[in-house]
Order: C-alpha cells, then structure tokens, then sequence
C-alpha cells in the first residue's frame, strides 16, 4: 500500500506538468522498482524472445506521454493514454464485424492466402531483411519469406518503408531494405517520383467529377 501511494502521489503531482517525459520516467521507476523487467527475462527460456518482450514494454512505456496535453499532471496524462486504447479495442471489435475489413497478417502466416490488394509495410533493412539473419546467415530464408508476401498479391501490390523511426523516444535513421533494389525496375513504379510529376488536366477532372458525386 506504500508504494501504491507513492506512485499515486507522483502521479498527482504539480511536478510532471510541462515534463514531456513524466510518464516514461515515472514507468521505467515502476519497472525497476518491481521487477518486472528482470522477471519477464527470468520467465523466458529463450534470450532473445525475453528481449523482445522487454522492448514491446519500453516501446509502450515511451509512447505513453503522446496521450493528453503537457499542461496536465501525469494522471491525467496517463487516464486519457487509456481511455484511448480502450477505444482502440472498441473500434477494433465493430471493424470486425463488418462484411470488408483489412486483414493485418504477418508474412510467416500469409502462405497459401491470397488478397486483391496486398501491402507490405516496415521494407527497410535490419527488418527484412532482419539484423540477425546476417550474423545467422539466413538472408536466403528472408528473401524468400519476402516472395510468399509479394506473390500474396492478385491485383495490386504497394512497399513501402521509413526514413526514420521512433525507438525509445528517439529518431533512428532508416535504409531501404536491399531487396527492393532486386525487383525488376519495369514492373516497378516509385511512389514519391510519380507524386512529383505535374497533374494531367483530364485526370484532375475526372478526380474533382468524383469529389462532386460523392458529395452529392
């Protein structure tokens, strides 16, 4: 009941307002301060899965103090962070229900699926293909796991990746993943090149026709 109270009492404090990282710090006390961490190594038998789970828990730590605004102390901060992922829940249970939804499946899963329009998201290298398939030399492995998910396509299939990503609270550079240059360039078409060419007069058109007739 002590700790409870002194995690209570710094949640309520005036202290946090305007701190763009309470919450993360008052998280990674907790933590440390339980255990927790240290048990969820301790519980897996495998190094790396415990790792894993570690960063799943840091990630969700330093994400925490995106939910409500700086001029409100930590608790409020952290009721709004919750209430938002409760939405979340929410919406994801009706988008279930409904006849056409998005299916989010990993690539390991996907073999012998087919979807009319397939994205491939996260295509940077050190993801896939992935850090340790270097020192494991299984790159092979990982191209083919990217063939299962190019081939999963019937219709369209769109790749992307990031210039950056936030890890711990930080930006961290990302590079293109090496297989993308493997893809042959006339089936090819380059996203960002193609959004910096000049709009053609009947394809503005027929885009605002459409703007109109939804509208109406």
């Amino acid at each position: 009941m002590e700790f409870i109270e002194r995690i209570r009492e710094r949640l309520i404090s005036p202290a946090g307002v305007g701190d763009p990282h309470a919450l993360r710090k008052l998280t990674e006390h907790f933590l440390d301060e339980t255990g927790f961490l240290k048990e969820l190594r301790r519980l897996e038998k495998n190094h790396e899965a415990g790792e894993s789970r570690v960063r799943n828990i840091q990630e969700l730590a330093a994400g925490m103090d995106d939910a409500g605004g700086l001029a409100n102390p930590p608790m409020e901060r952290l009721q709004t962070f919750l209430e938002e992922i409760t939405l979340d829940n929410e919406r994801e249970d009706k988008e279930e229900s409904a006849g056409e939804a998005v299916t989010l499946i990993t690539m390991h899963s996907c073999k012998g699926l087919e979807f009319p329009h397939v994205y491939v998201v996260g295509m940077e290298d050190g993801l896939l293909p992935h850090s340790r398939s270097k020192e494991e030399q299984t790159v092979d492995e990982e191209r083919r796991l990217f063939y299962v998910a190019v081939t999963r396509a019937m219709r369209s299939l769109t790749l992307s990746h990031c210039s950056a990503r936030k890890k711990y609270g930080s930006l961290s550079p990302c590079h293109p993943s090496p297989f993308l240059k493997e893809l042959p360039p006339e089936l090819v078409e380059d996203g960002d090149a193609k959004g910096k060419e000049p709009v053609k007069s009947e394809a503005a058109k027929d885009m605002f026709a459409t703007m109109r007739a939804l509208l109406d």
